[in-house]
Parts: structure tokens; C-alpha cells; sequence
């Protein structure tokens, strides 16, 4: 099995996977089944906020069904030769793994449609200074695709993933036992209440939570503490500018500029950017998203605006620390 992800911190096994619990019920079946019939898993879509464990999930399917995985990035096809190149090397029961699968341009996506249901593709071939067009055949195989955008997947792919999954956020009591678990392969230990302090400013996010860990874990390596704290996370996570809720230095701005510099009014969102130096797309995706989900600003009409929430928060930075 080609695993280059044997010495990180993801699950080797079901039971290493901790949350998404539907998911995985449902996995053990469809795999149990796939198993008992002799045949290839059935084309998956995880979908889900970045973070959440998607690609986590399609390696460990890859080892419940020993079976090797190719793992692609959807922007980094740039040519549909690309992808045929990648289809037609593929072994009876691989897993084609495909990130950011919405990303795909039409042409790549439209081999996938004659490979996923009927496990071919066209191939352009030239014979005596003609173009011609032959069919190559392939073995039967397992597409994983992962997908922070549903919606800009286009409906005939879409429904061929047979296999679709939605993953939801994490609480809290869940990253403090993946962060439990992962400690253990640090071989570090760290105080249950110091994991928890982790999980609370890691936004619902496994993969936020566990590098933050790691970034920890190195401070104490250098340290050369045996066992780890809540005050030594503490420390640590200050130094690094993680706030209460796991806010940073871009949130804490936001908000400030829609409370102090335009007075709790509505702000539109290419005024926002200008104000603070950043393009769009970080602004919606890697500050919005979760001050809307800790509901302290709201998205209205007329542009954004802080709530009664955000403005409570900012008035308490001065009073509170992690």
C-alpha cells in the first residue's frame, strides 16, 4: 500500500476515528458488503468544511479495505492528459482519491462520468497521420472525492458518487479525545484539562486542534517538560496570538472595525477588505464563516453587522485571557 501518511497523526482504524459516528456506521457496512461481494467500494463523496477529517477518512478506507490509494488535488490537474494518465495506471480495486473535486475543470470532469459508471475512458490516438478514437478499458476501481463546495458540483457527477456523506463539526468533548489519542503518539503527556483548553479555541476543527498540538508540543520539547498543563497551553497559545474561542488577530480586527470604526453600522464586504488589507475570499472563508457560527456579526442586505454577542466579546478581551 503506497501510505505516505503512516507517521502523522491520523487513524489507523475505525476505532482510532473519532465522531462523524453515522459515517462510519455506515461505512463499516458498505465496506463489510463490498468485502462479502468480492467488488470495489462503491464511488464516495465526503463533503464538509476544511479540517474535518475528510482525507483522514479516505486513507482509512483505503486501509479497512487494503487497498492501495492515488491521491490527486483537483487544482492541481491542469490538463484532462493529466488525469488519463492517472485513470489509466490504476489496479483492480484502487482508490482514487480526488481533494477540492469541484475544482475540476468540464473536461476533466467529463472523463470521469464514461470511468466512474462504466469504467472506461477515450483515448485520442494517432494511427498513419490519422486521429482516431479508441476505448481503454478499466479495472474496477473506487473514487473518493472530497468537496468543501457541493454546490458547484455539477449534478451528473454528483450522481455518481452512490456513497455520499456530509460531515458536521466537531464538539468539543470529540477534539479533546482526538487530541487525547494523538498526545499518546507524541509520547508526550499532557494534562486532560490542557486538551481541553486546545479544543476550545480549535473551532470545531480536528485539524486546527491537532496543529496546535503539534505547534505545543514542540515549545515543550525544547522546554524539556514531562508533563504538560493547562497554564503551560495557556502561555503557549498566547504566544502564538490564539484568543478566547480561538479567535486571532484578523477576527479581533474585524470585529473592532465593524464596532468602533463605522460605529455597528452595515459594512459591505469589498469595504471590509480594503480596511483590512485582504482579499475576499479570506475574509468570507477564514474569518466569516466562524464569527457567523459563534453568531457575533451577521450577514444582512445592506453588508455586515455586529451583534450584540460580538460587541459583549470585544468588551470582555481586556478582562479575560484563556
Amino acid at each position: 500500500m503506497n501510505n505516505e501518511e503512516s507517521n502523522t497523526l491520523r487513524p489507523l482504524n475505525f476505532e482510532e476515528f473519532i465522531g462523524q459516528k453515522e459515517i462510519i456506521n455506515n461505512l463499516k457496512i458498505y465496506i463489510q458488503a463490498a468485502k462479502l461481494r468480492d467488488t470495489s467500494l462503491d464511488h464516495t463523496l465526503l463533503v464538509g468544511h476544511a479540517g474535518l477529517g475528510k482525507t483522514s477518512l479516505a486513507y482509512l478506507i483505503s486501509y479497512e479495505l487494503n487497498q492501495n490509494i492515488i491521491v490527486l488535488n483537483a487544482n492541481s490537474i491542469e490538463r484532462p492528459k493529466d488525469l488519463i494518465i492517472t485513470l489509466s495506471k490504476l489496479n483492480e480495486g484502487d482508490i482514487l482519491f480526488i481533494d477540492e473535486i469541484h475544482a475540476l475543470s468540464k473536461n476533466c470532469e467529463e472523463i470521469l462520468y464514461s470511468a466512474m459508471e462504466d469504467f472506461y475512458i477515450n483515448l485520442n490516438v494517432k494511427n498513419d497521420l490519422k486521429k482516431e478514437v479508441i476505448r481503454f478499458d478499466l479495472p474496477p476501481f473506487t473514487l473518493i472525492g472530497a468537496t468543501t463546495k457541493v454546490e458547484d458540483l455539477s449534478k451528473p457527477l454528483l450522481d455518481r458518487f452512490s456513497i455520499n456523506f456530509t460531515f458536521r463539526k466537531y464538539s468539543v468533548e470529540e477534539i479533546t479525545q482526538i487530541l487525547f489519542n494523538a498526545s499518546k503518539k507524541l509520547n508526550t503527556t499532557y494534562k486532560m484539562r490542557a486538551l481541553k483548553l486546545i479544543a476550545s479555541v480549535s473551532r470545531f476543527t480536528p485539524r486546527v486542534a491537532l496543529n496546535y498540538l503539534k505547534r505545543i508540543n514542540d515549545y515543550s520539547l525544547i522546554d524539556n517538560l514531562k508533563y504538560v498543563d493547562h497554564i503551560y497551553v495557556c502561555d503557549i497559545l498566547n504566544k502564538l496570538g490564539i484568543k478566547n474561542k480561538g479567535l486571532k488577530d484578523l477576527d479581533i480586527r474585524y470585529l473592532k472595525m465593524l464596532h468602533f470604526d463605522y460605529d455597528d453600522k452595515p459594512v459591505g464586504i469589498n469595504t471590509i477588505s480594503s480596511f483590512l488589507n485582504e482579499n475576499n475570499k479570506v475574509i468570507e472563508e477564514m474569518v466569516e464563516n466562524y464569527l457567523i457560527e459563534l453568531s457575533f456579526i451577521r450577514k444582512t442586505s445592506k453588508g455586515r453587522v455586529i451583534t450584540s454577542k460580538g460587541i459583549t466579546f470585544l468588551n470582555s478581551l481586556h478582562k479575560k485571557k484563556l
